[in-house]
């Protein structure tokens, strides 16, 4: 039995990174190119643009944590490994790699022989953890996850803003797409795809239309 280093594939950015973050670019670019969507005031009033704005901060921020800590987990990986053990036993057909004591329990429930090594292999997994934790403490790798998971939370919370404030412009109502266009790309046919913020949106639609018919007849009175 020895300490081996995991080949593990580890996460990389997903496609909803990805394509939130072109989305980003490709709706700062159409909003400040579309003059004829925006109102005379640019749009600065609206709420829902504002709301946008501060989202689109916090969602660069939580993009550049997320690829962080990511960077730092596969160099953990590549220079610590995930702690594990390696156990090779008689009784086993092949060397089988332990992550935790609960997956050795769970082995050796089938095999009770290997009992007597649940000793060593819970010292060698002690031992493969303190390293990693040495490693994480020095290069800020659990910090980092944790200002991620604070910066979701944010982000989390400057989207509930921005589909609770009316849309007052066609820029504000383009705003609350590319929002919800980028926390949707991945999976948008699964169960979770925010379906009561596209029925937001069909108000907001609905109410814009209605505010342009009663514009159009004031013209003709």
């Amino acid at each position: 039995m020895a300490d081996s280093e995991i080949s593990t594939t580890l996460s990389r950015p997903s496609r909803r990174d990805v394509l939130s973050a072109a989305l980003l670019t490709a709706g700062a670019a159409s909003f400040n190119s579309s003059s004829a969507a925006a109102p005379r005031d640019g749009g600065t009033t609206d709420a829902a643009i504002i709301a946008w704005k501060a989202w689109r901060t916090a969602h660069r921020r939580t993009l550049a944590l997320c690829r962080k800590q990511q960077r730092l987990e596969s160099e953990l990986a590549r220079t610590i490994g995930f702690p594990q053990v390696v156990l090779a036993a008689a009784e086993l057909p092949s060397p089988v790699r332990i992550g935790s004591l609960w997956q050795f329990d769970e082995l050796a429930a089938d095999l009770p022989s290997l009992c007597s090594q649940r000793e060593e292999v819970a010292a060698a997994l002690r031992a493969h953890q303190q390293r990693w934790d040495e490693a994480d403490r020095t290069i800020g790798y659990s910090v980092t996850r944790e200002q991620e998971a604070a910066a979701c939370t944010a982000e989390e919370r400057l989207i509930a803003r921005l589909f609770a404030a009316d849309a007052t412009s066609l820029r504000g109502l383009s705003a609350k797409l590319d929002v919800l266009i980028a926390i949707g790309a991945d999976g948008a046919e699964g169960r979770h795809f925010p379906w009561p913020e596209l029925r937001r949106i069909r108000r907001d639609v609905a109410r814009l239309v209605q505010l342009q018919r009663h514009d159009a007849v004031g013209f003709t009175d």
